[in-house]
């Protein structure tokens, strides 16, 4: 005789209650936007900007997990000694943050530092490198990755000198856009360079700083460049002030690095007495200038090159940048005229 066993069904009462307590699974989006803070895309553009799949907010949540976490290290291995360097840099860059965002939008960004480099008296920068990604404060899936490089290399008679600043648009939508790894991935937003060491002359090129850059840029952090996003995030401005900022160059002016890393050419109005003259006389002042007395205590602000293309490209130029002029061979610093190079070589 053969034993047969008969297992008994679950009961109908059983079966229901299995299928009325499944088992809860939260989304990579929302998982994002409970860890990131994210907040709804504005209403006025929100139809236009992609919800994204769950494949793309998984990629998302785990490269800012990772860049996270490396953000919250403060053991100084991690910065292979430089820490407190980049604790200045968080420092000045909250500062900014403040004055630019709107009350209510937050600036979210990672930073990484990359070796810093001195001279031997430990007082010069002699190299940098900044790194770090922009995230929108919106329920959008993508990043702007930042890069920033300064050289500054003095010797008795000569100055080995660049700096470029560069972005790569991440789109966790695009595979090809998260898969690049080599440098070739980013796009020079501008720079500066010395072309002749000991002439020290500024080569500047701020061909791709220009308007239409700035528009792709704000829609692709914001999923749109308007007016209107200004009202909730920040002008145009400050948007590139936080940028710039993001990439090491947290100096309101925009003449210097952190370390004291000097940015290039700055147009001194006060040291050219006709500009000087020229601007008293239109009573021409703007920022912190000092009210406007007597002609000898006039010391209109200076301007970096990169203030002014910021301010020119944003249609932000003031009474007093709006006359900056650009360098010319004159304001190298190892220029000398044609008399005074008979003289030397007399």
């Amino acid at each position: 005789n053969t034993n047969t066993t008969t297992m008994s069904s679950p009961s109908p009462e059983k079966k229901r209650k299995s299928s009325d307590s499944p088992v809860l699974t939260i989304s990579w989006r929302a998982k994002s936007i409970e860890r990131f803070r994210l907040q709804p895309v504005p209403d006025g553009w929100k139809d236009s900007v992609a919800v994204g799949s769950e494949e793309t907010w998984m990629k998302y949540y785990e490269c800012r997990l990772r860049e996270e976490a490396y953000k919250a290290c403060e053991d100084d291995d991690c910065y292979d000694g430089s820490f407190s360097y980049l604790k200045e840099w968080k420092g000045a860059m909250s500062s900014r943050i403040e004055k630019c965002m709107v009350q209510g939008c937050e600036w979210h960004w990672t930073p990484q530092l990359g070796g810093l480099n001195w001279a031997d008296d430990g007082e010069d920068l002699r190299q940098a490198e900044y790194y770090s990604y922009v995230w929108s404060p919106f329920t959008i899936p993508h990043a702007i990755e930042l890069y920033h490089r300064y050289t500054c290399v003095e010797r008795m008679h000569t100055v080995s000198f660049s700096t470029v600043w560069c972005y790569h648009l991440v789109d966790f939508e695009d595979e090809e856009s998260i898969s690049s790894d080599d440098m070739d991935r980013f796009t020079p937003l501008c720079s500066n360079r010395y072309q002749d060491e000991e002439l020290r002359a500024d080569i500047i090129d701020t061909s791709n700083l220009n308007e239409s850059t700035y528009c792709n840029l704000r829609e692709f952090l914001y999923g749109t460049s308007s007016k209107d996003s200004e009202q909730v995030t920040c002008s145009a401005k400050y948007f590139l002030h936080l940028i710039f900022g993001s990439m090491g160059s947290t100096d309101p002016n925009l003449i210097t690095d952190p370390m004291r890393g000097h940015l290039g050419y700055t147009w001194q109005p006060s040291r050219n007495e006709k500009m000087k003259k020229k601007l008293f006389d239109l009573k021409a002042r703007e920022g912190d200038d000092e009210e406007i007395g007597s002609y000898r205590h006039y010391f209109p602000n200076q301007c970096s090159w990169l203030k002014h293309r910021v301010l020119e490209i944003t249609n932000t130029l003031g009474p007093v940048t709006k006359h900056y002029q650009h360098p010319t061979i004159k304001d190298a610093a190892g220029y000398q005229s044609p008399i005074d190079s008979e003289d030397d070589y007399y």
